[in-house]
């Protein structure tokens, strides 16, 4: 009988079969019988090159298994369904005919093309595509139609279009569990919203979200609301930010032992679209804005209404729904209310001009507040007197926050060339104003729990349980103690509390490579936040219930929250009911991770290219992240990247001679060399691979 399986390609030209459930989704270990029928459990099937050759990642398949002493293969494959639409690849020429070669994150061998196609690459040799997917009655994919291209190979739109193709089409409607239906859509609406996305993303444009009718039910039309329009509230952002959908006022008599009076103000985009309009559909599906380094973002809504009526522009009139809340000396939030209101930001300030007032010097906040100047000085040191209290608490949890170590620089097109940038500029100005964010979001989660209004909560659980192994014999080999790892019943909070202590100890006593080898092993088992219709615990943060409320022209998420409050600032049944979010929570989780996917491999690719071109001449700082056979997996903090030493790098083993390394179970060390997770390491660009990806070499020179 045969095996339900998913394919995945390997760069290599094989690939593997992954059992999966009836719900042709969720992988599983199955029980395969072996030619004398005697059953092995199988978790994966090795599909060797020539089968392979032609099969798209993801494809369902029907896969004859036969099993011998290297473990189970695909002796035959049958395509069932095929989700992905889009395939990327280059153009190559075939005996007769012109093919596609796919992208090795999509597929292997070529893969024909209609003459429609052909007809239109005949000068394209060698040049990247986007091609729309279809499938032949024996199964074999056929690129149908151009969709974008031809484009040169590894330049910026290239490495665009391929990283929109691969990062969304892994979350494609039919690959999310409980299918489009668990966003209340209906399947074909879905898959052609999303092909649509796919397409219009990789051909450079900002997507189809302009123009969409947004005509539907509105919750809470009669809510109260407030008029705030001559209290006095500012905009902090980037300076090229189109879409501002915050804007904070805050008010302090300058006494230490006084509250600080704060309203953060996030625009109304719940009472503009209503529910399961056309412009509603397509940013379910685009879950999220997609903020993307070569071109143009990609927004989640019509950027007449994002960039323009709904955003918070300086002396506009606007409609909000407001978190107001007091930040007490202690740094704890009282006297938190949620109100609809109407506001009128004072001035569009930069976090370049924060940073300098924060400084000292006021001359930019004053030049981009104009006649607003004396008001932005007011607001600017309340804020900054509220951010100190929120920051002096937040220092207080017991998170994993510090563990992290953020890139300083990243790839950009600067003036249409590719460059870098600085990560994250103007640090300090950004942080304060996500401390008074995040507050808003942890007070309007706890007016909402307070009010038992179902919403999407922002879950947490710290640790990932499959993870745990790897960290208590990270604990033992570090020689730390942290008890709560060997006790079931330990919440997260105890475990992180004492990983942390025990880190504290190591670096104390000056006993780094024990320091990071913790600090690696934690900072890589935590588990990933996820959206909740029950306010579970956000231990990422240390909140115990938390939302995203702040961002709802750039999030779905945040769009559902609006939508509850609204009616329940109206005193309405919510439009979403708790049974309902559940699902809804599952497919935004997919879908906006895609796009977190998506950027970060459309970076990850730029780099690649930037390294190429010499952008890294000297040596530079790593940590070893993993220790496997084939060599170790690195972090280059500096730049947010991460990469891989070969074995035979690490050995310095001559030309053409394989090596391997001898590793512990949990991939944490090595007999074979000085190296183990955390290991601080010297590294250089060694060239890139045959997918385009960078290779590393270990030491200075």
């Amino acid at each position: 009988m045969p095996t339900t399986a998913r394919f995945r390609p390997h760069p290599r030209g094989f690939g593997f079969a992954d059992p999966v459930a009836e719900d042709q989704l969720t992988e599983i270990t199955t029980t395969v019988a072996d030619d004398d029928g005697r059953p092995t459990e199988v978790d994966r099937i090795f599909v060797p090159p020539p089968t392979a050759k032609g099969l798209i990642a993801d494809d369902l398949l029907d896969v004859e298994v036969e099993i011998d002493d290297k473990g189970a293969s695909a002796r035959t494959v049958g395509v069932r369904s095929r989700p992905r639409r889009m395939l990327v690849g280059t153009v190559q020429r075939g005996p007769g005919r012109l093919v596609l070669e796919p992208d090795p994150a999509l597929g292997t061998g070529w893969v024909d093309l209609d003459t429609a196609v052909t007809d239109r690459v005949q000068q394209a040799v060698g040049r990247q595509i986007v091609v729309l997917l279809g499938t032949r009655e024996d199964g074999s994919a056929l690129g149908r139609a151009l969709v974008a291209g031809p484009y040169v190979a590894g330049s910026p739109q290239a490495i665009r279009a391929a990283s929109v193709v691969v990062a969304l089409g892994r979350a494609a409607p039919t690959l999310i569990p409980g299918g489009p239906a668990a966003a209340g859509l209906e399947v074909a609406d879905a898959e052609t919203i999303h092909t649509r996305i796919v397409g219009l993303l990789a051909g450079g444009s900002r997507g189809g979200a302009a123009g969409l009718d947004t005509a539907g039910p509105l919750p809470g039309v009669d809510a109260p609301w407030e008029e705030r329009r001559d209290e006095p509230c500012v905009t902090i952002d980037s300076a090229d930010t189109r879409d501002v959908d915050d804007a904070i006022a805050a008010t302090w008599d300058g006494d230490d032992a006084t509250p600080v009076e704060v309203a953060v103000h996030i625009a109304d985009v719940a009472r503009a679209i209503g529910i399961d309009s056309p412009a509603d559909r397509y940013a379910r599906v685009m879950a999220s804005t997609a903020y993307l380094a070569v071109g143009d973002n990609a927004p989640m809504l019509d950027p007449v209404l994002s960039e323009g009526t709904l955003s918070l522009l300086p002396d506009e009139d606007r409609w909000a729904i407001s978190a107001r809340f007091h930040v007490l000396p202690d740094g704890s939030l009282r006297e938190v209310a949620v109100e609809a209101a109407a506001v009128r930001s004072r001035a569009k300030l930069s976090y370049e001009a924060l940073e300098s007032w924060l400084e000292g010097d006021p001359a930019a906040i004053h030049a981009e507040a104009g006649e607003g100047a004396e008001v932005a000085d007011e607001v600017l040191t309340a804020v900054v007197e509220a951010s100190r209290r929120l920051g002096v608490e937040r220092d207080s949890r017991v998170t994993f926050e510090e563990l992290f170590e953020d890139a300083e620089v990243e790839p950009a097109l600067v003036d249409g060339r590719l460059a870098t940038v600085a990560a994250t500029p103007h640090a300090e100005a950004y942080r304060q104003v996500e401390r008074l964010m995040v507050a808003a979001n942890e007070a309007v989660a706890s007016w909402l729990v307070a009010r038992q209004v179902p919403a999407l909560y922002r879950a947490h659980a710290g640790l990932a349980d499959d993870r745990l192994a790897r960290l208590r014999a990270a604990v033992e080999l570090a020689e730390a103690t942290v008890p709560a790892l060997a006790d079931p019943d330990a919440d997260a909070d105890a475990v992180v509390s004492e990983l942390i202590a025990a880190i504290d100890v190591a670096d104390a006593a000056g006993r780094d490579a024990e320091r990071d080898l913790l600090v690696s092993v934690a900072a890589s088992s935590t588990a990933r936040a996820s959206y909740e219709p029950d306010p579970s615990a956000h231990t990422g943060l240390a909140s115990s219930a938390y939302t995203h409320f702040t961002s709802p022209i750039r999030r779905y998420a945040d769009l559902v929250v609006h939508r509850q409050i609204r009616a329940a600032l109206a005193e309405e049944a919510p439009p979403h009911s708790a049974e309902e979010l559940g699902p809804l929570a599952t497919w935004l989780d997919a879908r906006a991770g895609a796009v977190k996917y998506l950027q970060a491999r459309e970076r990850a690719e730029l780099w690649s290219r930037l390294l190429d071109r010499g952008f890294l001449d000297d040596p530079e700082p790593a940590t070893v992240t993993g220790v496997t056979v084939n060599g170790l997996r690195i972090r280059l903090p500096r730049l947010g990247v991460t990469g891989f030493v070969t074995a035979e790098r690490a050995l310095d083993l001559p030309p053409k001679q394989r090596g391997s390394l001898t590793v512990d179970e949990h991939g944490l060390t090595t007999t074979s060399g000085p190296w183990q997770v955390g290991t601080r390491v010297t590294v250089r660009f060694a060239g890139l691979d045959q997918t385009g990806r960078a290779n590393w070499r270990l030491g200075s020179a």
